[in-house]
């Protein structure tokens, strides 16, 4: 089958899913006004606009998600755990697991959210599109298979990489850079030998005390997890530095069928909830990194999903620059790049790097003791 351009999957509804309005770290009463939700969708909309505005968009081939089956949830979630986030949805207001409120459309926008990662893996799969990308909410990279946590009621690429490897794919790079700590992702393929997860976070922002350097695996997955906690302050060459020295090599030794990526925002420089500096050059990088790994380890086969990202004035920038980077463009312009780009974080420092020497030393997918296990 002839490919054409790399597919684009978002929906309305998604937009419509809201967290509800927050207060800081103290309930919601008499005498406490509450904050604008950091994670309020519209911003989310916003971002496709610019996309759409910019002409990027035309370099994409436009495809609508249906919802995920039930089927589909339970190839990494528990029934209990689906009942729990259709009910609360149910009712218009809740919360379906720990910091996940839902809204009267959550359960249905999950949903969608889920199907767009499924259905862009079948994609590029069948050979319809060489890449994708899927602008959806709620997120998932937190969800674990029996509890929504975090904003993320289903966890959209877990369940993905499970679809894919029920088609007979044989091995799933899924990397994540969110600047959070994945714990779902990681809990759902912590024994899995045939799928590599690689987690570039922030160090111990959230959840707390997760995702540390010496976390690698059980079981038969032992050294099929890599997680690369960076210093608060991490600017565009730590986080280059960690894609070219630890996620490249590490992918060459695993030798993945299909690249899968949680490409959240929120190590933008601007975002409140992380404290990293990343501008939209850094995930324009990464993002062209990625492909061009995709494209010498797995065929072509990369499929990106949306996960974090909570700026409303810098997050539509740092979208734009991911869909440039995947439709071949180059990077677009950035009107907050100047109050970034010169500080002196954006180089890579030497605290920084120690993380990374220490994995290439002792991880087993790249030290020479470790050989075995690829």
């Amino acid at each position: 089958m002839s490919r054409t351009g790399p597919a684009w999957f978002s929906h309305e509804l998604c937009f419509w899913h809201d967290p509800g309005a927050g207060s800081g770290y103290v309930p919601v009463g008499p005498g406490v006004e509450p904050l604008r939700q950091h994670a309020v969708d519209p911003d989310l909309r916003r971002a496709e606009g610019l996309v759409r505005l910019s002409g990027v968009l035309e370099h994409f081939v436009r495809r609508t998600p249906t919802p995920a089956t039930d089927e589909d949830l339970l190839l990494v979630h528990t029934p209990a755990h689906v009942d729990r986030v259709e009910a609360a949805s149910a009712l218009g207001a809740g919360d379906a697991g720990v910091y996940a409120q839902v809204n009267h459309h959550s359960a249905l926008a999950a949903r969608l959210a889920v199907g767009a990662c499924v259905q862009a893996v079948d994609d590029v799969l069948d050979g319809r599109h060489p890449r994708a990308y899927c602008l959806v909410r709620p997120p998932g990279h937190h969800a674990e298979p029996d509890r929504a946590m975090a904003l993320c009621l289903y966890n959209n690429l877990a369940v993905a990489a499970r679809s894919a490897q029920r088609r007979g794919v044989g091995r799933v790079l899924v990397l994540d850079w969110d600047v959070h700590h994945g714990n779902g992702l990681q809990d759902v393929f912590w024994s899995d030998p045939d799928v590599l997860y690689v987690s570039i976070h922030q160090e111990g922002l959230f959840p707390p005390g997760a995702g540390l350097v010496t976390e690698t695996g059980g079981g038969a997955g032992a050294g099929r997890t890599l997680n690369v906690p960076l210093p608060a302050g991490s600017g565009h060459g730590a986080y280059l530095a960690a894609i070219e020295q630890v996620v490249a090599p590490a992918a060459r030794a695993f030798g993945p069928d299909l690249v899968l990526v949680a490409a959240g925002v929120d190590a933008g420089g601007h975002d409140p909830m992380g404290r990293m500096m990343a501008t939209s050059r850094t995930f324009h990088a990464m993002t062209t990194a990625l492909c061009e790994l995709a494209d010498e380890l797995a065929g072509g086969r990369i499929v990106l999903a949306h996960e974090g990202g909570y700026s409303a004035w810098y997050q539509p920038t740092l979208v734009l620059a991911t869909a440039c980077a995947v439709a071949g463009l180059p990077a677009p312009p950035d009107p907050f790049l100047h109050s970034l780009e010169h500080l002196p974080g954006q180089q890579i420092r030497p605290h920084q790097t120690r993380v990374l020497q220490f994995l290439r030393d002792h991880h087993p997918l790249l030290s020479t003791e470790g050989a075995a296990l690829r």
